[in-house]
């Protein structure tokens, strides 16, 4: 009889309904695959029937392979399928068909080139136990007989070991058919379930071959990844849970293209807060800095220079002309320490201002003379209007007449509180002034 090899999808290979595999002898394949890699020979029809090797192919269907070499051999006539012509009343889509792939296809196109040239492929089908069928291949072409007037159609009758031996080559059919986002992502939740079981039937056994179980799932049904197959899905169960019209009608229109997971992924996935961006640290020159990483590390610096992504510095110790190149990624800011004043009385903070000012070290800046006539000078004064929100000459005038009602010690109280305040114009400003009047009263 003659032979030859050929490559199949085992999910593809139609199993009489006589032929039954063996748990036992199944287990026995696994474990032989498992320590040499082989599978022994299966043999089929040049139409796809298989002749020999039942236990084997359902080895080759648990061991997660995708195509498996087979022997073909020249079928007798008892082997060959059985080709029955069925009512096509009789014809049930099945669930998981309508689920993933809907039931208003467009097969006007269809429709029309088998009115014209006549059916061109069979169907496949598996009996049920009413006298009805249940399609495995052919859904598009039901609906498209039924809009072009057949009443019979030929199909073939075949039996499944199991419900999801059926639905893998339900799905295998339709590998290469045009499909939307959507339908990959419901098939690769189909084929996600298929392999669950077949993990259970596995019982901790070796399942696929190279790369997880995702990629390859995705990669069979058009997805590419794992990763874009859950943003697939994540999108689709989103759309399918979802109470919003507006939200559901966007999800579904991203959903039924053919390519751009990503533009549906972006309608559901969680927003992440936007961080600002923080703010580069600049030095100014002058500033003292300590150098974080390299030959100077923990040492003091000064900021001579400042250039656009580092600046030249003067490094304690080294030469006073020397000058290095740091980065400001590699430096930070020494602040400075605040010089901490021991407390003293205002007759003390008064002499030390006046030793600083070079007015000696008298008891009071000004002579003691009685103004105010009428008041003692040592009495408080009780404080009256002032405008102070005059500008100009007025301004000056208000300011003098409020330092003529201070007793000294307000006076000093006055400078003790206003030190820290005043501009080193502004003392120079004092000091001239009080330097004329003196050079004055001694004239």
């Amino acid at each position: 009889m003659p032979q030859n090899l050929i490559s199949r999808n085992p999910y593809e290979i139609e199993i009489p309904a006589h032929l039954n595999f063996d748990e036992g002898e199944v287990a026995k394949v696994i474990d032989s695959y498992n320590a040499d890699g082989s599978i022994p020979d299966i043999t089929v029809t040049e139409e796809g029937l298989l002749i020999d090797g039942i236990n084997a192919l359902e080895a080759a269907k648990r061991l997660g392979q995708d195509l498996i070499v087979a022997t073909v051999s020249k079928a007798t006539t008892e082997e060959k399928i059985d080709i029955q012509w069925i009512p096509i009343e009789l014809l049930d889509p099945h669930p998981i068909n309508v689920q993933i792939y809907g039931e208003n296809e467009d097969v006007q196109d269809l429709a029309e080139s088998i009115a014209t040239h006549g059916l061109q492929e069979t169907f496949t089908v598996t009996p049920k136990n009413d006298g009805r069928f249940t399609i495995i291949h052919g859904h598009r072409r039901r609906l498209a007989c039924l809009k072009a007037g057949l009443t019979k159609v030929p199909a073939k009758v075949k039996n499944f070991s199991t419900s999801e031996d059926a639905i893998a080559a339900l799905l295998s059919g339709n590998e290469y058919r045009e499909k939307s986002i959507e339908q990959k992502a419901r098939e690769y939740l189909a084929w996600e379930e298929l392999e669950k079981q077949k993990a259970k039937s596995r019982q901790g056994r070796p399942g696929e071959g190279q790369g997880t179980t995702r990629d390859i799932i995705a990669k069979r049904v058009g997805l590419g990844s794992g990763v874009n197959a859950e943003h697939a899905v994540t999108a689709l169960k989103a759309m399918d849970e979802a109470k919003d019209p507006v939200k559901r009608s966007q999800l579904k229109m991203a959903l039924s293209k053919p390519r751009g997971v990503d533009a549906a992924y972006k309608l559901v996935k969680p927003t992440q807060p936007t961080q600002k961006p923080q703010q580069r640290w600049i030095p100014k020159e002058g500033d003292k800095v300590r150098i974080l990483k390299g030959q100077y590390q923990d040492k003091l610096a000064t900021v001579t220079v400042v250039l656009s992504m580092c600046a030249l510095c003067h490094v304690e110790g080294n030469p006073e002309a020397k000058r290095d190149q740091i980065s400001f990624t590699e430096m930070e800011l020494v602040e400075p320490v605040e010089e901490v004043k021991p407390v003293t009385s205002v007759k003390q903070e008064n002499k030390q201002q006046q030793k600083d000012l070079g007015l000696g070290n008298r008891n009071q800046v000004l002579p003691e003379v009685k103004r105010n006539i009428g008041n003692a000078p040592t009495e408080q004064m009780q404080s009256s209007a002032v405008n102070l929100t005059v500008a100009g000459d007025g301004l000056v005038a208000e300011v003098a007449i409020a330092l003529t009602r201070l007793t000294p010690k307000q006076m000093g109280e006055v400078f003790a509180k206003i030190e820290d305040d005043l501009s080193t114009q502004q003392l120079e400003a004092i000091w001239q002034a009080l330097h004329n009047h003196f050079a004055h009263k001694a004239a």
